[in-house]
């Protein structure tokens, strides 16, 4: 174990940490109740990264349909014993825990197409047979989220996928022709969505023509971050989260928690530990040769940058609300277990490349 712990990057170890505690202090400061209950689900998080870390990741080359088969079964339960939330059946109850399946989904996503890819294109490039094959694979999984409804979600797992077909070599002439079709899907895609998605877009492209409704979250947003002013309000005294004007506080809404009480500096250091764990992926996938070890941190990257971008943009007024968590910051279990799970996956890329 020490000879695989001297291998680390320890970049992979710093920057998730310096995040966790960023979230754990806003955590604490706007409800203390929940405190106890994040330490443990990093420590849960923490042992799995390790353990993960610790096990030859080509491994999951061959076995990446146990994972695979195991999300798609809890999505599958989730619709049976879940429970409903929001009008939205996300989360399956053990006991005093609620998991969320489609967070695991994302790791899944990242293994199962890292692997397909892998086996069946040569040369790290992907023709249109394999990318259809790649995408039958995933929908699955796809569309158990979409029906559930999670937008947020579904869209993420969309973003990595068509971002690791790109990264594997798939011809851009298919992106422009999987662009148009996008495009003359759009009119069909928006009718399927429910009247609370159609107003969540429609208030994100303007806040004001609902502010005690669907655009309360994003007003409210906005009022906390500017309040948050140079240095922030400071620990304990975010009005905006401490009175509860401010919805999901301490998920979905947490770096608008964060930056009242912290302020444009505290701002400015948050983004800068999630560009530098961005730039770490990066970093390491360009030092690794194997196309699965690659493909698997692009994955990495991808997840957590795309939930950066949602999670910061729609606090900010920049993106619709759809409820994507931000990783390592937001409270919440089965995120953190998911990204230290992936994170993990990464490290033993790095610490078996060599092999």
């Amino acid at each position: 174990m020490l000879t695989i712990l001297k291998k680390y990057n320890l970049t992979l170890v710093l920057f998730p940490i310096l995040l966790f505690l960023l979230g754990v202090i806003t955590i604490h400061s706007i409800t203390p109740e929940r405190t106890n209950n994040q330490l443990l689900f990093f420590s849960i998080g923490a042992a799995i990264y390790i353990i993960l870390a610790s096990i030859d990741y080509t491994v999951l080359k061959y076995y990446w349909w146990v994972p695979y088969i195991s999300v798609v079964g809890l999505l599958i339960l989730t619709f049976i014993i879940g429970k409903a939330v929001g009008g939205s059946v996300r989360w399956i109850t053990i006991g005093p825990m609620a998991l969320q399946a489609s967070e695991f989904a994302k790791v899944a996503l990242v293994i199962s197409t890292s692997a397909i890819i892998s086996k069946v294109a040569k040369k790290a490039q992907v023709t249109i047979k394999n990318a259809v094959y790649t995408i039958v694979i995933s929908m699955p999984m796809v569309v158990l989220i979409i029906t559930q409804p999670d937008l947020g979600t579904t869209l993420a797992l969309i973003f990595i996928l068509v971002g690791l077909l790109y990264f594997a070599g798939l011809n851009r002439k298919i992106f422009i022709l999987g662009s148009l079709l996008i495009i003359l899907a759009a009119n069909p895609l928006w009718n399927s969505l429910h009247d609370y998605q159609k107003n969540r877009i429609l208030v994100f492209l303007n806040p004001q023509l609902d502010t005690k409704g669907a655009g309360y979250n994003v007003v409210q947003s906005i009022i906390a971050v500017g309040s948050g002013g140079l240095s922030g309000q400071g620990f304990g005294r975010g009005t905006q989260s401490h009175l509860q004007f401010l919805p999901a506080y301490w998920t979905d809404f947490i770096f608008a928690s964060y930056a009242e009480e912290w302020g444009f500096i505290g701002v400015v250091l948050l983004i800068l530990l999630c560009i530098g764990l961005h730039f770490s992926l990066l970093f390491m996938a360009a030092n690794i040769k194997d196309t699965f070890g690659v493909l698997l941190i692009i994955g990495a990257f991808l997840m957590f940058f795309i939930q950066f971008v949602i999670n910061v943009g729609m606090n900010i007024g920049l993106m619709p609300v759809t409820g994507i968590p931000l990783p390592f910051v937001s409270y919440g279990g089965s995120s953190l277990i998911a990204s230290c799970m992936l994170l993990g996956i990464a490290q033993s890329v790095w610490v078996y490349r060599n092999v």
